[in-house]
Formats: C-alpha cells, sequence, structure tokens
C-alpha cells in the first residue's frame, strides 16, 4: 500500500499503514509523480511488504469482526467499563 493524506483521517490510516509495515507513507497532501514511483517500486520490488501483508491477512482471518463489534455494547452494558 503507497498512501498520502494530511487531512481528515489520512494521516491516522497512513500511518498505520507504515506502522503494520504493510506499505509506505507518503507524509504529503500533493505527492509528486516521483515520490509515487519509487513509493510504489519500492512496495512490490521489497519482499517485506508483501510477507507483512500476508501476516496481517492470517491474523485478521482469525476474527469474526461482524460479532466480535456486536458484542461490544453487551460487554459495555454488562461492566459498565471501557471494553476496548
Amino acid at each position: 500500500i503507497v498512501c498520502d493524506g494530511t487531512t481528515e483521517d489520512k494521516p491516522e490510516i497512513c500511518n498505520r499503514v507504515a506502522f503494520s509495515g504493510v506499505g509506505i507513507n507518503l507524509k504529503t497532501n500533493k505527492p509528486t509523480p516521483e515520490q509515487v514511483h519509487k513509493a510504489v517500486n519500492q512496495v512490490l520490488s521489497e519482499p517485506r511488504y508483501h510477507q507483512r501483508a500476508r501476516q496481517l491477512q492470517t491474523e485478521l482471518a482469525q476474527h469474526d469482526a461482524p460479532a466480535e463489534a456486536a458484542s461490544l455494547p453487551e460487554r459495555l452494558a454488562d461492566t459498565q467499563r471501557p471494553v476496548v
């Protein structure tokens, strides 16, 4: 993943992409064609991005996100405490 943006929620999302190891955050709102070209080539040529994406895919597949999300309000009501 190659991402950019400095408005709305883009910085947070781009930081998560970079932190997770699945891509590059260009840290700009208007990347140059050269920046995009370099980042795309890097993501496609360096195996670590693909490997990390596969690892993350495996981790996420172990969760039933809709069921987990649906249980949060019930847990909050039962405990009256933050649940995440």
